[in-house]
């Protein structure tokens, strides 16, 4: 019995998993497989585990793995997976959260205040507008400041999607001096009057939001939201802070008009390709600050996903299997690439 270990980037998962019901090699992958490599590599295991969803399983992956009989995912479910080809070929999904209110491992407190991807925003606004992690990086090279930072009382806070994450930003944007404004395709007067920010056009808001937040849900329809003519809108020097997915903005786009100049600056947590290549522009733009996707990475989080998914793992092996994925609600279309 082989089982794999995807995307264990910090290296925690055999020590915050109780492993000790599992009889089997168990294989820790702790850079990511390239997609071209993921057949190879994976070929003699049974079981997968699927730590941080970015490996991906569309049907051609899937039917090239005759000895997988067992995926375990971090949540729910998986977006990564075609869940019609897994359930043809008899592979089972095992989550770490049942379909509940709360949805959440066993063993985690839901923290009080801010959702974290939330705050993650607020800490790459920061970053980027008083240049906390621009200037941190040129003194850590021997050099001393290079820009102003940004006054941000008085400005405008634009929200490209204002739900759950998108919301969160307003009360803290509010006691900070911003004003508020949103736009998205389904945004309501009724939610903006709960929020109490300006619903405005698309265009509107390009043009007045001084930093522009992206919270927008991924899919295709939210694909490429931000072209480059939508960019070309944006007030100069202004900047964006996507937490949400990488493709709701056009990549190459947004590296142009960093560039340029024309936007002040960027803070990204997602982008097209993760993790994000060694030469990829934006490692080297000295106005952009980036994070390696862990807008929802918490220790606290982990520590029990992870001990949920040794017990996924035990269960099978014993026959009895738990949180396994059936439902159709949760057996979602493949999330584009």
């Amino acid at each position: 019995m082989k089982i794999a270990i995807l995307d264990d980037y910090i290296g925690v998962a055999l020590e915050y998993g109780d492993w000790s019901a599992v009889d089997a090699e168990i294989t820790v992958y702790r850079e990511s497989i390239p997609p071209e490599r993921l057949v190879d590599e994976l070929a003699d295991y049974e079981i997968v585990v699927i730590t941080q969803q970015r490996a991906r399983f569309p049907r051609a992956v899937l039917e090239c793995l005759p000895n997988l009989k067992l995926l375990v995912c971090n949540g729910r479910t998986s977006n990564v997976v075609d869940h019609e080809a897994r359930i043809e070929r008899g592979i089972l999904l095992c989550g770490t959260a049942s379909r509940d209110a709360t949805a959440l491992p066993s063993g985690y407190e839901v923290p009080r205040g801010l959702p974290t991807p939330s705050e993650l925003a607020w800490a790459l606004i920061f970053a980027v507008a008083k240049r906390t992690g621009i200037e941190d990086r040129v003194i850590r090279a021997g050099g001393w400041q290079t820009g102003f930072p940004i006054t941000l009382a008085g400005k405008t806070l634009g929200l490209l999607g204002a739900g759950r994450l998108g919301g969160a930003m307003v009360p803290v944007a509010k006691a900070l001096g911003l004003d508020v404004i949103a736009w998205s395709q389904n945004l309501t007067d009724e939610r903006c009057a709960e929020l109490g920010v300006t619903k405005v056009s698309k265009d509107e808001l390009l043009a007045a939001a001084d930093v522009l937040g992206v919270f927008l849900v991924f899919s295709e329809r939210s694909r490429h939201t931000l072209r480059a003519g939508d960019l070309a809108k944006m007030r100069p020097g202004a900047i964006l802070v996507n937490v949400s997915r990488g493709p709701i903005v056009e990549e190459e786009a947004l590296v142009a008009a960093l560039r340029s100049g024309h936007l002040g600056g960027a803070g990204l947590d997602v982008f097209d390709r993760e993790p994000l290549p060694a030469d990829h522009p934006f490692r080297s733009l000295d106005n952009v600050v980036v994070t390696p996707h862990i807008g929802y990475v918490t220790e606290d989080l982990f520590r029990a996903a992870w001990q949920r998914m040794a017990q996924d793992v035990a269960a099978y092996l014993a026959g009895t299997p738990v949180r396994v994925v059936t439902d159709p609600a949760d057996c979602p279309p493949m999330a584009p690439q």
